[in-house]
């Protein structure tokens, strides 16, 4: 197992509609290291995610739930930033504050977007 394509989620794109809604995934590591992720969105005024920050083992697929209050539909995405955990304790902490994907051999980010329709 290679790190190409680390985190995968799936289904891919979040789809609820602008009256809100509750959609169901899957994150999987597709790499051969355990990472940490951190999932920001574009819109913290009507998305919110079960599963903000956390570890993910090899191999493993964890489920989330993307929930949506009711607003106008906009081009919304969410970001997964992930990074190799290592030994790490606290998945937080491997990630700046600034937003920045540190220094680390297997470091990227998996974006979903967040489809709301009429």
């Amino acid at each position: 197992m290679s790190c190409s394509g680390a985190l995968s989620l799936d289904p891919p794109v979040c789809r609820t509609t602008a009256a809100g809604g509750v959609s169901k995934h899957k994150m999987i590591n597709m790499c051969d290291r355990k990472l940490a992720f951190k999932v920001k969105s574009s819109n913290n005024s009507n998305y919110s995610v079960s599963k903000v920050v956390g570890f993910i083992d090899i191999g493993e697929k964890q489920d989330f739930v993307i929930t949506r209050i009711k607003g106008p539909p906009r081009g919304d995405k969410m970001v997964f930033q992930f990074i190799q955990a290592g030994d790490a304790t606290d998945a937080a902490k491997l990630f700046p504050a600034d937003g920045t994907c540190p220094q680390a051999e297997v470091c990227g980010e998996t974006l979903m977007k967040l489809s709301a329709g009429e």
